[in-house]
């Protein structure tokens, strides 16, 4: 049986065009945004000289020299390996964390509240005492700064969930399991997706301090060769490992933060 067409000008077909052209206009809007960035970039690399600000093909030079000896892969392999076991371990324990939050908060609350408020900083140096100079204190370190954003926003979604979805489910008589897929994980998903964006912002950041701590025993990720660039007086490798960073950061939220948001929200579309 095949499937009804909307009408080019039902409701849901001016729905469509319109979810495109906002996209159209965001991707041109953060075209221009980019565009901006790099002239003025490259413009005020023009007054400093290049061991204070270099300019951007230096900075690409740098990173092409970098891939060429094999540097820039072992560096972005340690980096994401440190990364990705440190986000999936905060989803987890986070979502986990927010469900006791939502109903234990006046016990879990203060908890999380004191994780939340040591600074990152601290929690770094913690590890590196607990843990040696590891890779693990690399994943600790950002899993104590993931957890708690998934956390929080796992608990402020399950209270906005509408008490009478709840309700209705009970008159059908739905098991928990039809509860839990059918009303609180929808629910839920905004909520998961933004969280789950600012998290692996998070885990960008603080890896790069964790991995500056660890040193060569971190796995020589982008935060140890940002300190040598550093200790070295080599300003443009410094510059060159912050730009990756960068693109990397971009490049997770557009192939699969992105993606999964659009998944997860296609009800939306019709």
């Amino acid at each position: 049986m095949k499937a009804a067409i909307s009408p080019a000008g039902s409701p849901t077909a001016t729905y469509r065009r319109n979810i495109r052209r906002s996209q159209r206009n965001r991707m041109g809007a953060a075209a221009a945004a980019f565009a901006v960035l790099l002239i003025g970039w490259q413009l005020f690399s023009l007054t400093q000289p290049s061991y204070v600000f270099p300019s951007l093909p230096h900075i690409f030079t740098d990173l092409a020299g970098f891939a060429t000896d094999g540097i820039l892969w072992r560096a972005t392999l340690a980096t994401l390996k440190s990364v990705c076991i440190g986000a999936a371990a905060s989803l987890v324990v986070g979502t986990l964390a927010g469900f006791a939050l939502k109903r234990y908060e006046s016990f879990v609350g203060p908890l999380l509240n004191f994780t939340q408020t040591v600074p990152y900083v601290v929690w770094a140096l913690m590890s590196m005492i607990w843990f040696g100079l590891t890779q693990i204190s690399v994943v600790f370190t950002i899993f104590v700064a993931g957890f708690t954003i998934i956390a929080f926003n796992v608990a402020a979604g399950l209270n906005q969930i509408d008490r009478q979805l709840f309700e209705m489910a009970e008159s059908v008589k739905a098991n928990r399991y039809m509860t839990f897929r059918h009303i609180i994980l929808p629910s839920l998903t905004p909520y998961l997706v933004s969280a789950s964006r600012t998290m692996v912002a998070i885990c960008w950041k603080i890896v790069v301090l964790a991995e500056l701590f660890a040193g060569g025993a971190s796995g020589g990720g982008i935060g140890y060769n940002l300190y040598v660039g550093w200790e070295f007086n080599r300003t443009n490798e410094v510059f060159a490992w912050t730009v990756w960073l960068v693109i990397l950061m971009l490049l997770t939220d557009w192939l699969i933060i992105a993606p999964i948001e659009r998944y997860a929200t296609r009800w939306k579309r019709g």
